[in-house]
């Protein structure tokens, strides 16, 4: 099956994505936060070398450590 001209161009697409454009001051944080992940978050603790989300609604560590900034439950430490 061939995907033609246009879904050729698709696929050599360089767009970036839509969180990219704007602010580079808020680009770099973002990129930041995303980094640290759930360090950032007063609701962590550290066992066995091991984050974990000590929030009672975060029943099955679901997301721990990976989503951070983005989590439902995230409180950030000041």
């Amino acid at each position: 099956m061939q995907l033609g001209l246009v879904g050729a161009l698709m696929n050599d697409s360089r767009a970036l994505p839509a969180r990219m454009y704007g602010n580079p001051a808020d680009i770099v944080e973002y990129d930041q936060m995303d980094a640290m992940g759930c360090r950032v978050c007063k609701q962590h603790d550290v066992v066995l070398l091991k984050l974990v989300c000590t929030d009672s609604r975060n029943t099955v560590q679901k997301g721990v450590p990976a989503i951070g900034h983005r989590c439902k439950w995230f409180i950030e430490k000041v």
